[in-house]
């Protein structure tokens, strides 16, 4: 349910963000002031609606690193409130740029500047954040783990246990992204880089949840799961490492 929630809320905003004038968009102006060990706030009309913010430092990101050719200047974990509360991640580079991982993708931002009592950015939640070499490298393991039909789960229901023998596509995409980087966040580019096919390949077939149904889907055979990883690594540029 919620993940069916998720993506109406990102279809809603989608309609929205195509529906201002000339087809331009608008950066939303985010803003956080200290609030007890965190620091409260929102980026205005996002995502179809206005949720408030919370953020707190971190020493690092949890789901994973980004780009393996540059480190965060400063790291952020809270969550974003609405029908429920679902996590945020900010991390922020040298140069005021950054990217906001959220369950509806992840997002560029940029003009960040902190002071004593707020600190301050601009989020661009028109399209998400390319898939770069690090996600090309999570497609390349995942296509290593399902190598053969006896290492293939047919039964998905989007739980890997970490001592599983045998991994859906979806289960194979998050045991490469936490070998790759260490972590996971299911809207990660490569992820979605590799639904974004799916939807394509699956067009009127009414899936609810387009990795796990697919995966399930008796007309769906290992080549095509193998077709899968090599047409969403086609796509990724070989220099794709580019600051938003």
């Amino acid at each position: 349910m919620i993940s069916q929630r998720w993506q109406l809320w990102r279809f809603l905003a989608a309609v929205s963000l195509a529906g201002l004038s000339g087809g331009a968009h608008a950066l939303a102006h985010c803003e956080f002031h200290p609030s007890g060990e965190s620091w409260a706030g929102g980026c205005g009309r996002v995502f179809d609606a206005r949720p408030a913010m919370q953020l707190a430092p971190e020493a690092a990101i949890r789901t994973g690193v980004w780009r393996t050719d540059l480190q965060p200047a400063s790291a952020w974990f809270g969550s974003m409130t609405g029908a429920d509360a679902t996590p945020l991640e900010l991390e922020i580079y040298t140069g005021g740029w950054g990217v906001l991982r959220t369950p509806f993708g992840w997002f560029s931002v940029t003009h960040y500047a902190a002071g004593a009592t707020a600190f301050r950015f601009d989020l661009d939640s028109s399209r998400e954040v390319p898939p770069n070499a690090v996600d090309a490298a999570i497609i390349r393991r995942a296509a290593g783990i399902l190598s053969s039909d006896a290492v293939w789960n047919r039964a998905d229901n989007r739980e890997c246990p970490a001592t599983a023998t045998t991994w859906s596509i979806y289960c194979a995409m998050e045991k490469a992204t936490i070998e790759v980087t260490g972590g996971f966040h299911h809207r990660r580019p490569a992820l979605e880089a590799v639904r974004e096919i799916v939807e394509k390949r699956s067009a009127g077939r009414g899936y609810h949840h387009r990795l796990m149904d697919y995966n399930n889907d008796p007309t769906t055979h290992l080549s095509d799961v193998q077709s899968l990883f090599r047409e969403a690594l086609q796509r990724i540029p070989q220099s794709a490492n580019q600051q938003p």
